[in-house]
């Protein structure tokens, strides 16, 4: 296990990023400058703290060591001519960070910055449930439309105009008996007027 005193690094430009789903499979790649045989690493850093060697290896030889709890399963460091690779297999949020390759020589070299972002998966049913509520708000203000127009129509129709100066509407067969009462009333009162009438008795006109 090989043991470096670290400082946090400091990018002089913003390094190239790379978006990944939580899933996916990425894969970095340096090329050893240092030119001779020697250790090489990846690393990782995270909101600017002191970076963490993930897996270390010399150049010349296959046998790869993992360091700081990073496993081999998950990541995995390889040479092939020259060239550092570093395979993370189905990435998750916690993978999110700064990636550096680093070549110890009497110090060490780090080149090929990539900052890593792994998208969280909150994202996705939440892009869903705005899509569903905003294709449901027009059929919301249309239900509520046809129902304030229903209602409306309703209590215009249920009320006559006329009801309040007219007073309550009476039963027809109500209003026919009255009819006929009050008939039956005048034949009476011009029966009782031709009693009184002597048709004996002639009336005429002096001066």
């Amino acid at each position: 296990m090989i043991n470096y005193s670290l400082t946090p690094v400091v990018s002089a430009s913003p390094p190239p990023s790379v978006v990944a789903q939580p899933g996916d499979n990425v894969t970095f790649h340096c090329t050893d400058v240092t030119g001779a045989p020697g250790h090489v690493g990846w690393f990782k850093q995270d909101n600017g703290s002191e970076p963490l060697c993930i897996a270390s290896m010399y150049s010349s030889e296959p046998t790869v060591q993992h360091h700081n709890g990073f496993q081999p399963s998950h990541m995995e460091m390889f040479i092939s001519h020259r060239n550092i690779f570093l395979k993370i297999t189905e990435v998750d949020e916690a993978d999110s960070g700064v990636y550096f390759c680093g070549m110890f020589d009497k110090y060490i070299i780090f080149t090929n910055a990539t900052v890593l972002k792994v998208q969280g998966m909150y994202l996705i049913p939440l892009v869903v449930i705005l899509g569903v509520v905003t294709a449901a708000l027009p059929i919301v203000f249309l239900i509520l439309v046809l129902k304030i127009r229903r209602d409306t129509k309703r209590h215009n129709t249920g009320r006559s105009p006329f009801h309040d100066n007219m007073g309550p509407i009476q039963d027809p067969d109500t209003l026919n008996y009255a009819a006929l009462n009050f008939t039956s009333k005048k034949r009476k009162m011009e029966r009782r007027r031709e009693k009184e009438l002597d048709p004996h008795v002639v009336y005429a006109a002096t001066r």
